[in-house]
């Protein structure tokens, strides 16, 4: 997966809200080294049925400031969290009732 700058990933993540329907409150915008382990352990997503996405980052600095971007300007869940230089990957899904956030 080829690294994606910050504009890229925001017009990703704002595509993907658009075709999965629902307000940005609906969705969680987080970023993490581990996207799948991140997305099926912690927040309990299901492989089949559930709309996910993940995005590699140039950089830690750009996949934490997308996450911002979208919880501070958006609307959607998410975190506030220490940068760390593992966080590369931004992913983002519709929070539904078996979900955790």
């Amino acid at each position: 997966m080829a690294a994606k700058s910050r504009s890229d990933i925001i017009g990703d993540i704002e595509d993907f809200i658009g075709r999965n329907g629902g307000a940005f409150g609906d969705f969680f915008v987080g970023c993490t080294g581990t996207p799948k382990q991140m997305l099926f352990s912690q927040h309990k997503l299901k492989e089949k049925g559930d709309a996910w996405m993940s995005r590699l980052a140039k950089d830690e600095l750009d996949a934490h400031d997308v996450v911002e971007y979208f919880r501070s300007s958006r609307g959607t869940k998410g975190r506030k969290k220490d940068v760390a230089e593992t966080d590369l990957y931004v992913y983002a899904f519709k929070i539904k009732s078996h979900t955790r956030t």
